[in-house]
């Protein structure tokens, strides 16, 4: 529980955002969450780098929390970028990042996973293949993408900051975390699958994904889950946030020096190697996370998260 700022502050990397460029969906929000007036996701263009733009989960109130209704908007934005944006406007990377500074995005809505409780097992499963879908359709735009997490990345969240390229977060004590056991589930959003690829030690894996540990930000460096950290600076005119060294790597990447067209060939060839098995990990993940919602006990470590205490559950054999 707990995203980035929309940086436009401090650092060297301050830029504007064309209001031209921004592409706005319909959608149905919760009471409280944004004015009537806010997307669930914001797309923008960069005005100072046309090739780069900026994909923003919008619910800082629930620490964008990923919601059947944010994973529709996401999905019809992503299919925007694909299908529009990349081969009409030459986007050449994408920074994806959540709003305000507590979350890059806390995961699963809770009220949503307590909900869940009263469907058949099949159903669940087939609900979250089409969730986990909504989201990791980030991988069919054909550029690189770099996430920058301002804050943690926890459960779900966790599961689409991995399916990204590149990955930049701030040097805090708690940036990831796949907590599903915690709350009393499988991992899902693909966790299973991308974490092995990228964490090579299996001791280290085994103990992430079996404890439900949160990562701080140095941790995920060393375990090589990040491409930069950002440490916190005293000076305020040398303070930077995840978004803006994300904006610099992106800004890297796109140097003349590197063929556009080879650039985009590279991400697809990388993609297609890291993506074989992903569809048989992530029906395994449904079907597993859905004989735990069949479970009596199902909700006691989402209230307990929420709560802030201990979990209380049932013993493997009851119901």
């Amino acid at each position: 529980l707990f995203g980035a700022t929309f940086c436009q502050g401090n650092g060297a990397a301050r830029r504007s955002f064309s209001r031209t460029s921004r592409i706005l969906v319909n959608s149905t929000k919760a009471p409280g969450n944004l004015s009537e007036n806010e997307p669930l996701v914001d797309w923008r263009i960069d005005d100072h780098n046309p090739h780069i733009g900026f994909l923003t989960l919008q619910s800082p109130s629930t620490y964008n929390a990923l919601t059947v209704e944010l994973g529709q908007e996401f999905t019809k934005i992503v299919q925007h970028i694909q299908h529009n944006v990349v081969t009409q406007q030459d986007i050449r990377a994408i920074i994806l990042t959540g709003q305000g500074t507590k979350a890059f995005s806390a995961g699963g809505n809770l009220d949503w996973l307590r909900s869940l409780k009263n469907n058949s097992v099949h159903a669940n499963a087939d609900a979250m293949i089409t969730f986990y879908s909504s989201f990791l359709c980030i991988r069919n735009i054909p550029v690189p993408v770099v996430c920058a997490m301002n804050g943690p990345a926890m459960g779900a969240g966790a599961g689409l900051a991995l399916a990204c390229d590149l990955r930049v977060a701030m040097a805090k004590p708690n940036i990831l975390g796949l907590n599903f056991t915690k709350l009393g589930i499988h991992s899902g959003m693909g966790g299973t699958h991308y974490l092995p690829q990228i964490v090579s030690s299996r001791t280290a894996l085994n103990e992430i994904l079996l404890s439900g540990k949160t990562l701080s930000g140095q941790e995920c460096m060393e375990l090589g889950i990040l491409n930069r950290l950002v440490e916190a600076e005293e000076e305020e005119s040398k303070r930077k946030t995840a978004v803006d060294v994300a904006y610099e790597m992106a800004n890297e990447l796109l140097a003349t020096d590197r063929h556009p067209v080879a650039l985009r060939m590279m991400v697809q060839t990388l993609r297609a190697q890291q993506d074989v098995g992903l569809q048989q990990a992530l029906q395994r993940e449904a079907l597993a996370q859905a004989i735990c919602y069949n479970r009596q006990d199902w909700g006691e470590g989402v209230n307990a998260t929420a709560e802030k205490r201990s979990p209380k559950f049932d013993g493997y054999h009851e119901k």
